[in-house]
């Protein structure tokens, strides 16, 4: 049952490609110049609008706040709009009207930024990317439904202007649905992250985006968190809407970094052509059956969605369930199947998946370990979970994960076989997809979909006793899903937090049970991984 050397160096090549095509498809699309046809969103366009308002910080209440304000006033009925300011904050309001419309699509972002920066990204780019679509708009077919423009005031110091316009300015009888768009970052794809509840309309819109990014495990995931935009407020109100941000480099969210200088041209464009696609589709479509609140209709289920290159994959979160317990079952089918053909007993069988926690509690603790020993080394990283130029800390992370994960690999190996092994890197797996089907809807995928390749993978290898097969396909759904969760990991805590070294665990279990490596050779990973976790460090250090 253990792979040659052929099938094992076909498995490197076929897992470095499929994570190669995987992260090429998270690259932000190359900005559009400015010439391009007027119908289309041009990054080069929206740039100067961005320039013009990140010159200074604009908190409420300064006058650079104010200057903004008028400035946007001017724009928009440049636009051919008649924007109005609403009081007492402050919000820019206009609407272009619809020729037949079933509800109002509202392009929403905040025009203030943070006392300590200019908010080039956070939220300047998202601004001036409602500006260029708006045009875009004007230059084509006009829309169904109508278009209104918020311009909120307030948004850093506690979504002051969404609450006033939620207040005063949102019509309880018109169907409504709010594109929300902010950065946590200054670069990177703008991910559509955030639904309301009951999202399945909203995912099917979705599917117009030519490179959609995001899946529904944000959305899940930030519905469990403390964070706030300006859609929170909208959402506590009962209405539909969707957030989309760009969150790489966050190091630089909030600060005085966040500059025009800073900001990918390249995020501007991705955020602005999701923008624009989401409003001419959202634009011709019947609101009413999306906004629940407002028509009276029956609420809509929840969707999972992911996209799989340029195809936003998507089905009812009702069967997370199914394809958890599916993952599950296989499992045992496998194993059971494997024993009655003498390739593993059941002791074999149970000491994979019942010591399988290990290397993800190991590279956990590894993880916590080294930011502890940089806390001692460099007591100024206490406040600053997201170090600029993080990249060597975050490789002694990851090899510090596969560190985990080859010890446990190897010494499992060693008693039970590669067979009993590979099904003890999917219990995990399996696990979390039943877990997150019951606690988390909408993120199971992430680990069910790497389960069932694993799954599949051994029970080729087990019917036909040829280990080739499993070799190259089992690992590649978990390269697929897991790998690009595993990266953005960085994004949700730094390397301050466990989170993104528990995700390489887990894109490492079923990568190092492929590969399997035994014999006089074992140690050679697991050595090679603590050699570059403290070669990294050290650079890190330097």
């Amino acid at each position: 049952m253990r792979p040659g050397p052929v099938a094992r160096l076909i498995a490197l090549v076929v897992l470095v490609a499929a994570g190669a095509a995987t992260f090429l498809g998270l690259r932000p699309p190359d900005p559009v110049p400015a010439d391009t046809p007027a119908s289309e969103f041009s990054a080069e366009r929206a740039f100067p609008v961005v320039a013009d308002i990140a010159r200074e910080p604009r908190p409420l209440g300064s006058a650079a706040n104010a200057r903004v304000r008028d400035d946007l006033t001017d724009r928009l009925t440049g636009l051919g709009l008649t924007p109005r300011v609403e009081s007492p904050l402050g919000n820019v309001v206009a609407t272009l009207p619809g020729t037949a419309p079933t509800g109002q699509v509202v392009l929403a972002a905040h025009l203030d930024s943070v006392p300590q920066g200019p908010g080039a990204a956070d939220d300047a780019a998202g601004v001036a990317a409602v500006l260029e679509t708006v045009r875009a708009l004007r230059a084509g077919p006009p829309l169904r439904n109508d278009l209104t423009v918020l311009l909120t005031d307030g948004e850093e110091a506690g979504l002051r202007g969404a609450r006033q316009w939620v207040r005063d300015g949102l019509d309880r009888t018109t169907p409504t649905v709010v594109l929300n768009h902010e950065a946590r970052g200054v670069s990177g794809q703008s991910l559509l992250f955030r639904t309301s509840p009951g999202n399945a309309g909203l995912v099917h819109a979705m599917r117009a985006v030519p490179h959609p990014a995001g899946n529904s495990s944000l959305v899940a995931i930030f519905r469990l968190l403390p964070n706030d935009t300006d859609l929170s407020v909208v959402i506590g109100a009962g209405r539909p809407g969707i957030d989309s941000a760009f969150v790489e480099e966050p190091e630089k969210y909030h600060t005085a970094a966040d500059s025009p200088a800073n900001l990918d041209p390249a995020s501007v464009q991705s955020q602005g052509s999701t923008m624009l696609a989401l409003a001419r589709e959202l634009g011709a479509t019947d609101l009413a059956p999306l906004d629940p609140t407002a028509s009276g209709l029956p609420p809509q289920p929840d969707a999972v969605y992911f996209p799989l290159g340029d195809v936003l994959v998507t089905y009812p979160v009702a069967w997370e369930w199914p394809l958890a317990g599916l993952a599950v079952v296989g499992l045992v089918v496998v194993a059971a199947l494997a024993r009655r053909r003498e390739l593993l007993t059941t002791r074999d069988a149970l000491l994979p998946g019942a010591t399988s926690p290990l290397p993800l509690v190991g590279a956990a603790a590894l993880a916590i370990g080294l930011w502890q020993l940089l806390l001692v080394l460099r007591p100024e990283y206490a406040d600053r979970p997201f170090l600029d130029r993080p990249v060597p800390y975050e490789v002694a992370t990851v090899a510090l994960a596969v560190l985990a994960v080859s010890v446990w690999h190897v010494r499992v190996r060693r008693r039970v076989g590669p067979c009993a092994a590979a099904l003890g890197a999917a219990a995990p797996l399996a696990v979390l997809g039943l877990l997150a089907a019951a606690f988390v809807p909408g993120a199971a995928f992430l680990t069910t979909w790497p389960a069932l390749g694993l799954v599949i993978g051994q029970a080729l290898s087990v019917a036909t006793r040829n280990s080739t097969a499993a070799t190259v396909l089992a690992a590649v759904p978990s390269v697929v899903f897991l790998a690009p969760f595993a990266v953005a990991a960085f994004g949700i805590g730094g390397v301050a937090t466990p989170i993104p070294a528990v995700a390489f665990a887990l894109l490492g279990l079923p990568v190092v049970a492929v590969l399997d490596p035994v014999g006089r050779r074992a140690a050679a990973l697991p050595a090679l991984a603590l050699v570059v976790a403290v070669g990294a460090t050290a650079v890190g250090l330097a």
